[in-house]
């Protein structure tokens, strides 16, 4: 019997506290709800638990009781920096000596291992009449949680938010005793990806107290649409207030929209009275006129100010950025502000060197500014990212596919155990990130199928519930599901029967059978019970024609080995072992093959390499390193290095493109050359295309002078331009038989070089048929 996925979404939405649910043929599952406020970043009302905590590791000489106790003497307790690892993998251990060794269940780790960590602070006297908080952003994998003693609950999501009231627990201008037994592993831990986690176990992300208003705002979700001709943007929703005291409160709401750039503000005030011990829902609206609209390329960002007046308590506010934009699948084809939109992404493994999970923000933005260095317009999170990780999106103009956690459901997605703490995940995740403008798709999982014919209805039926629910709280973003891989007798699957999107990971032979038959072939499980489905079936269902590549390209970067080209798998045209290519260019020549077939399928919205950086475990990057999955998989190291692939990526990667060779004809005072705009809102006339030649010979390579040629193009098209050939040497070369360089450089407007390309221009009566390259996959760069 299969599980009534929209009476289950209403309990999920509606619970309070953990419950269990008996379905009609007696299956269970557990619901746990998500109940957190919006957090302000007014540092007064907020006490950070970053710093030094005191641990204990297990087995403990006592039960648990006596070390979460106030008055427990923990001064010779480890002293471990917070957030950060408690626990991590042994780079020296493979696992092929430890019984029962399982990196994706981690079933070789005891269910009791772990420690009880304990922090002392105190809470501002100035609190004294505000409702109290404790917040934890992430502790991987789950946790059970005390204030002063006093059991608040266990969280089993490594990856979400959690946070409780603690007014009644704390007394302002005292100090308080958090104490958290943290889990090394639990019965769904393998939702989260501990595969690439490495057994860290820890604070992932940051915790705090914060301090509200006895009314104050419990909740907002608010909505950007923008019309595009007029740029007429409006922000609507909903703002909920709550009023914790007894008696009915009048209040006054400011909604507030700010353009930093300018100064120029919007706002609307909302008035209402909220009784006592109740919650109001306040519909606002708000127009802006001429917006700006936010993409990679001009990250345009507004202030959000959430203002709460109240007789007899602090004005309280709430802040956030957003930005504007319009993404469609209309037509078959992906759209962004009324224009096509590639996205040239990488997966991004949440992994520091030192800090494992826990990500600091100095270190991420440089990470983040590295990728954009690589021409790389979009993340896809290949286990949900860190909150800071969608600010640094916005700000920075990336768009993130956001992965949230359910993870290689083979012997579980089917079982309906496993679908509560999904949906918890699910749930506090989109609420976490909805409002984000980089959050461009909901990546739902990560290679989920049935693991047999049997049981395929529920599993099938239990991605359906998935999708509903996230649709539910945010139908403004599509959803995709990356499946699994080409393994065992499945050659790989081509994802249209759940979301937006339809999803495809390393081999493109889907692909091709599609575009020749009109009809995708799948497996219905694991047990390889294939059925097929045509085109039409497929957009009537609701795929909406458009699809991407969450994963491809797979390679394993060792910069040491120069002459590997095994090192390419799960690739449709494999290299022999023996050949003794360069790993380079082995790696060129399958970007090119699989990058250049999505670059130039107007339907594929792009793809994300596999990966940007790879988690491993060892002291020291330039020392022995335990990987993953083995392999050191990225184009940086973990210092944030460019490996050799970094630049391959980075050129292939360019948004312009331009042919590799041309062929001058005697007499010929200019070359013809092809190119292609692959931005989104920028024309090339607003670029500048800067031209250095040089003549052959030995110093063909080497030039001086250079010369500015204008040159326009609207995004997403090609064109041929015309470049004069202005130097004489160069064109002395030509007469005399020998080929030359013109080299391109591109400079943005804000003058950053996504490219410089060297055009091989060779003379007619030396030409081959493989210099006639007009643009295409194999033709540019």
């Amino acid at each position: 019997m299969l599980i009534d996925g929209d009476k289950l979404i209403r309990q999920q939405f509606r619970i309070r506290e953990k419950a269990e649910i008996t379905f009609e043929d007696g299956r269970q599952t557990t619901l746990a709800p998500v109940s957190r406020l919006p957090e302000t970043d007014d540092e007064s009302r907020r006490v950070s638990l970053a710093g030094n905590w005191q641990a204990s590791r297990w087995p403990f000489s006592s039960g648990v009781e006596p070390l979460v106790a106030p008055d427990c003497d923990d001064g010779k307790w480890e002293t471990l920096a917070q957030p950060g690892k408690v626990f991590y993998g042994d780079p020296e251990e493979d696992g092929s000596h430890t019984p029962d060794w399982n990196r994706v269940t981690l079933a070789h780790i005891d269910p009791e291992d772990g420690a009880v960590l304990r922090k002392r602070v105190s809470i501002p006297a100035t609190w004294q009449g505000k409702r109290i908080h404790l917040r934890f952003n992430a502790v991987y994998p789950a946790g059970r949680f005390w204030l002063n003693g006093k059991y608040l609950g266990e969280h089993l999501s490594g990856l979400s938010p959690v946070e409780w009231d603690v007014t009644d627990l704390v007394k302002p201008g005292e100090d308080a005793v958090v104490a958290v037994r943290l889990l090394r592993r639990h019965a769904h831990v393998q939702l989260d990806m501990p595969r690439h986690a490495l057994e860290f176990a820890g604070l992932a992300q940051e915790a705090f107290f914060h301090a509200t208003e006895p009314v104050c705002i419990a909740d907002y979700h608010l909505v950007n649409e923008v019309e595009l001709k007029s740029l007429l943007g409006t922000l609507q929703g909903k703002v909920l207030i709550r009023n914790t005291t007894a008696a009915k409160k009048h209040i006054v709401l400011n909604l507030t929209l700010r353009n930093p750039r300018s100064g120029l503000i919007a706002t609307v005030t909302k008035e209402a009275d909220v009784g006592g011990g109740s919650d109001m829902s306040l519909p606002v609206t708000l127009k802006l006129k001429n917006a700006e609209l936010w993409n990679d390329e001009f990250p345009n960002l507004y202030d959000v100010f959430l203002d709460l007046t109240v007789n007899g308590q602090e004005r309280s506010r709430l802040a956030y950025r957003t930005g504007f934009r319009k993404f469609e699948l209309k037509n078959q084809r992906p759209f962004l502000n009324g224009n096509p939109v590639k996205f040239r992404g990488v997966n991004h493994l949440t992994y520091h060197p030192e800090y494992g999970l826990h990500t600091p923000e100095a270190w991420l933005r440089q990470c983040l500014t590295l990728m954009k260095h690589a021409n790389v317009n979009c993340i896809r999170t290949h286990f949900t990212g860190p909150k800071a990780l969608a600010n640094l999106c916005d700000e920075l103009g990336i768009y993130l596919m956001q992965e949230l956690p359910v993870d290689w459901g083979t012997h579980f997605i089917h079982d309906p155990e496993w679908v509560g703490p999904a949906l918890h995940r699910l749930e506090s995740l989109v609420r976490r990130d909805r409002h984000h403008p980089s959050v461009m798709v909901w990546s739902v999982g990560n290679e989920n199928m049935p693991e047999s014919a049997a049981v395929a209805e529920d599993g099938w039926n239990h991605l359906r519930i998935f999708d509903k629910l996230v649709k539910t709280l945010d139908p403004t973003r599509p959803t995709m599901f990356p499946p699994p891989g080409p393994a065992n007798k499945i050659k790989g699957i081509f994802e249209v029967r759940h979301g937006d999107i339809a999803d495809i990971h390393y081999s493109f032979k889907q692909i091709e059978e599609i575009r020749k038959t009109g009809k995708i072939t799948n497996p219905n499980s694991w047990e390889a019970d294939m059925k097929t489905l045509t085109r039409a079936e497929a957009l009537k269902r609701g795929w909406s024609g458009v699809w991407f590549s969450s994963e491809y390209g797979i390679f394993n970067h060792q910069p040491d080995l120069l002459n590997a080209p095994y090192l390419l798998i799960i690739n449709d045209l494999p290299e022999d072992p023996l050949c003794g290519k360069n790993s380079q260019q082995g790696f060129i020549d399958r970007m090119r093959r699989e990058w250049g077939l999505m670059r130039d399928d107007p339907s594929c919205l792009g793809g994300a390499y596999f990966p940007w950086l790879c988690s491993g475990t060892g002291d020291n990057p330039w020392g022995w390193v335990r990987w993953g999955e083995d392999a050191d998989w990225g184009v940086v190291t973990a210092d944030l290095l460019p490996k050799p692939a970094f630049w391959a990526l980075r050129v292939l990667f360019s948004p312009v493109q331009f042919s590799r060779r041309v062929i001058w004809k005697k007499g010929e005072k200019n070359i013809k050359v092809d190119l292609r705009n692959l931005y989104n809102q920028i024309d090339l006339k607003d670029c500048t295309l800067r031209v250095m030649m040089g003549k052959g010979g030995n110093y063909m390579g080497q030039m001086r002078m250079w010369k500015d040629i204008p040159v326009a193009c609207a995004p997403g098209k090609k064109k041929t331009i015309t470049i004069p050939l202005w130097n004489q040497p160069t064109r002395e070369a030509l007469e005399s038989g020998a080929p030359i360089v013109c080299r391109c450089t591109v400079l943005d407007p804000t003058g950053f070089r996504p490219l410089t390309h060297d055009i091989i221009v060779v003379p007619e009566k030396r030409a081959k048929v493989d210099d006639i390259m007009p643009i295409g996959p194999d033709a540019i760069l």
